[in-house]
């Protein structure tokens, strides 16, 4: 990993690896295309004669992923959506897959002078963290299950970010949303008490940005009945954290919420949204 430190700012790239990728795939003069995965691209199980046929190119692709996800996880909060999606055809990998494999890498051949900024505000400005939290609805045609996508700052440094299928089919966008929310809060925690106990410092409570009114209004006034029984126990936990101002949460609108980008193969405009936010060229 590279650091290239600026007044007031380090920037993190690898630039290495991403070479080292590209020469692998023979990608080094490659057209680069401008987002991690077709955007919209809906990936399906191979079937039996799809794999075959990937098999026959005699290709490793969980070598190729695996080293997307080491750059996903430390340098690169652009690639993590395609990550995670492309991680989930390992063990059966096709041909459709590889072919997304081999575009998140012409992506990588355009922007491979991105480096993660770290730019911390002045201190004692926003001393909080800020988690922007978003999902999609049912956008898996073949299992119908959400995915869930979350960014958090720290004085304007992107500290962590996620991108991962939810663990059940939620019946609503609000439910989909809330499931990230609630997942995102327990996080929060010991992120919280990390930096507490590192910096020997107390936190404001911590800041969730959504960008769902129907949530909002569920923590504000949510009372049980028959239709949202199943989601009664985490709405509640986050209900009294708001209540007792153990969280805040802000509505925001969706062409803010930068955490879209981490929840599907998403456009151009939603890339380039979090790639202002977080990143730099070196």
């Amino acid at each position: 990993m590279n650091l290239t430190f600026g007044t007031g700012s380090i920037k993190l790239s690898q630039p290495a690896l991403i070479k080292k990728g590209l020469e692998l795939l023979g990608l080094t003069d490659c057209r680069p295309v401008k987002t991690p995965l077709t955007p919209a691209v809906q990936l399906h199980t191979a079937t039996d004669e799809d794999h075959m046929a990937f098999v026959k190119l005699k290709i490793n692709y969980q070598s190729f992923t695996g080293m997307l996800n080491y750059l996903a996880c430390r340098t690169r909060p652009d690639l993590a959506a395609a990550v995670s999606i492309l991680s989930q055809f390992n063990q059966q990998p096709g041909l459709s897959h590889w072919r997304e494999v081999l575009h998140c890498w012409k992506y990588l051949r355009g922007t491979s002078d991105l480096a993660l900024l770290l730019k911390p505000t002045p201190e004692g400005i926003a001393d909080r963290l800020n988690f922007f939290t978003d999902a999609t609805w049912a956008e898996d045609q073949e299992t119908r299950v959400s995915r869930s996508g979350s960014l958090v700052f720290w004085k304007s440094c992107p500290l962590m970010w996620n991108s991962n299928k939810q663990k059940n089919i939620t019946m609503s966008s609000t439910e989909s949303k809330m499931n990230a929310l609630s997942d995102s809060e327990q996080e929060s925690q010991w992120l919280a008490f990390l930096i507490e106990e590192l910096w020997q410092t107390k936190l404001a409570p911590t800041l969730f940005h959504i960008d769902n009114k129907g949530l909002l209004e569920k923590l504000k006034n949510f009372g049980s009945n028959s239709k949202t029984k199943h989601i009664d126990i985490k709405i509640k936990s986050l209900r009294e954290k708001f209540k007792n101002n153990e969280i805040a949460v802000k509505l925001i609108s969706s062409n803010d919420m930068l955490a879209e980008s981490l929840t599907k193969a998403a456009p151009l405009p939603s890339i380039q949204k979090l790639q202002q936010t977080c990143l730099s060229t070196l």
